[in-house]
């Protein structure tokens, strides 16, 4: 996510055609330290699929200031790159959520939606979304499947007009129309990320950072991992950027604060809500990322 001035956030969404320092307790080899499920969980170690999701769309998606997107693999902890973005638009990239076929949903920091084939060349189209009406310019988001182990889900997004806002909207949106339905308010503004489990989590950056449980049905915290080593000030000196999704057992928060050059991926425990490892993202600003629910739920 990205924000004033060039600080970052995640996310995705409709259609016209174009064509850190480590900071965390472990290196990586924790309990949740990237061991992917068999395919009795939708794995992607070539077991066979049996929930008709490919393993493309089982990995992490991000994107970095560069417009450059790339995959993931929480298990290697490497990066593929995939290409360019080259989406009709000046402005850069600023949030991205990832659907079961492996769709990126890209926001860019002008407000503009565009749905980029991860498949074909990246090819970009831009979508129906209106930020003017749904008052929804910037926001960070997420797909959630609509029942534990289902395989429907449901797209949602927090923000509003300015990232300066104390609180931002959560909402779910309708990928046919376009139309946000309000749920209610968070404080802060936070990356989203769903899981196939049904819940929503979202990374709150800033002087106390933290990861949170949201309530889907009314923007109410559930559950809270207080994340003191990620805490920095987004009012300093030098962007910052960040970006949030969930896979196999673990949070992976990428995170670049204020005064450094590339961005850190941190790991974090679902079950403890510690930091289990980091990583560097070496020469990446990440300002995006995007997991679907066809993502491992729990590591065996």
């Amino acid at each position: 996510m990205r924000r004033n001035p060039g600080k970052a956030i995640s996310l995705a969404l409709a259609l016209a055609a174009c064509g850190p320092t480590g900071r965390g307790n472990g290196n990586g080899n924790g309990p949740d330290a990237g061991n992917e499920p068999d395919a009795n969980n939708g794995g992607v170690d070539g077991n066979p699929n049996t929930d008709g999701c490919s393993d493309e769309a089982k990995l992490i998606y991000v994107v970095d200031e560069g417009k450059q997107l790339s995959q993931f693999d929480p298990k290697t902890k490497t990066f593929n790159d995939l290409g360019t973005l080259a989406c009709p638009t000046t402005a850069r990239p600023f949030s991205m959520a990832i659907a079961r076929d492996a769709t990126a949903w890209v926001l860019y920091d002008n407000g503009d939606l565009f749905r980029v084939d991860t498949k074909n060349n990246l090819q970009c189209t831009k979508s129906a979304w209106v930020r003017s009406t749904s008052g929804l310019t910037k926001f960070g988001m997420g797909f959630s499947t609509d029942q534990a182990g289902g395989t429907t889900d449901t797209l949602f997004v927090s923000g509003g007009a300015s990232v300066s806002d104390s609180t931002s909207k959560l909402a779910r949106v309708d990928l046919t129309s376009f139309q946000p339905a309000q749920v209610g308010y968070v404080t802060g503004w936070p990356e989203l990320t769903g899981t196939g489990s049904a819940e929503l989590w979202g990374f709150f950056p800033g002087l106390s950072s933290r990861v949170v449980q949201i309530n889907k049905a009314s923007a109410a915290e559930i559950k809270s991992y207080r994340q003191a080593s990620l805490d920095f000030d987004p009012n300093a000196s030098g962007s910052s950027a960040w970006a949030f999704a969930f896979h196999g057992g673990s949070f992976w928060v990428f995170l670049r604060k204020s005064g450094e050059t590339q961005t850190t991926v941190y790991q974090v425990s679902t079950t403890t809500g510690m930091i289990v490892g980091n990583s560097p993202a070496a020469g990446r600003s990440i300002v995006g990322a995007g997991v679907s629910t066809c993502a491992p739920v729990i590591i065996l």
